[in-house]
């Protein structure tokens, strides 16, 4: 090895630990119109300490000037430059899995109610059925979730199963981000204040590739997938929910962004620009 590396191997070396994807990826974004800041950070919400995210975007998708409605997208997302593939093991989902609104979506009312008009009672209904984004979310539409996942790697004369430090070094971390970052989200609490719907998503984006694996069948095989969407509960400080994390390939994020993230941004933004009025009524029609 020379005492100097040549302008090949500097070039070769940051492939290799990650520095020019979180750039690629910051770029992809700031071609769908997205602000973009790379190592984004963020305070650490069970120790106080300062940690970083790869990269955060926020685009502004529409705004209401006469109804003081607005609507944004936001991603958080770590860059992982790896060969190694993650694995992801899945079930059928069962009967409460599409009956959760998830969190990463914010609402400008939250709760929806309705009255009994033939007697005392009180019925609520979450924004996000009541605005029927449930017909457009990409994981709704799925009768399967992935409940488990882990990288491969090759350790001779096989592939072998490594999972030591994922949740850790992955998932936790993503899961305090979104948590510190949904705070920030501004909250109307008096009249005349902006509301707003707000999409932030949490996601890796891995240069490798993402192998999705059936657990019902009899011999599974291994399916190779652009995008998997994993939840977990988390009860741990202030850490206290199911959280949502979203694994995409890198070639593949564009193809993410328009087949996963624009179907709920224009939601968003045919109901701030259409139909504010319906958004802003918090009392709603009774259902029997």
């Amino acid at each position: 090895m020379n005492a100097s590396p040549s302008p090949e191997e500097i070039i070769d070396a940051l492939k290799q630990s990650g520095y020019l994807m979180e750039q690629e990826v910051a770029t992809l974004l700031e071609a769908l119109n997205f602000h973009v800041r790379t190592n984004w950070a963020f305070q650490d919400i069970d120790e106080g300490k300062s940690r970083e995210i790869d990269v955060r975007a926020i685009k502004r998708v529409a705004h209401n000037e006469e109804k003081q409605l607005s609507a944004f997208v936001e991603i958080i997302a770590e860059c992982k430059n790896s060969k190694n593939p993650f694995i992801f093991i899945g079930r059928p989902k069962n009967q409460i899995d599409n009956q959760l609104p998830p969190q990463e979506l914010v609402f400008p009312i939250a709760k929806y109610e309705a009255r009994n008009p033939q007697g005392p009672g009180l019925q609520q209904k979450d924004a996000f059925f009541h605005l029927s984004f449930d017909k457009v979310h990409h994981d709704f539409e799925r009768d399967t979730k992935a409940v488990q996942f882990c990288r491969i790697s090759p350790k001779k004369p096989r592939w072998e199963v490594n999972h030591g430090g994922l949740y850790d070094s992955i998932f936790y971390p993503m899961a305090k981000a979104f948590t510190g970052q949904k705070e920030d989200i501004p909250i109307a609490t008096r009249p005349g204040d902006w509301r707003y719907f707000w999409l932030l998503v949490p996601m890796v984006i891995t240069s490798g590739d993402i192998f999705y694996v059936d657990s019902m069948e009899a011999e599974p095989v291994p399916q190779k997938v652009n995008h998997v969407t994993f939840k977990r509960e988390i009860r741990s400080g202030k850490l206290d929910g199911i959280f949502t994390v979203e694994f995409v390939r890198q070639n593949q994020f564009e193809a993410f962004v328009s087949d996963c993230l624009d179907p709920l941004a224009y939601r968003m933004t045919d109901l701030t620009t259409n139909h504010a009025d319906f958004v802003l009524r918090r009392n709603i029609q009774w259902e029997e």
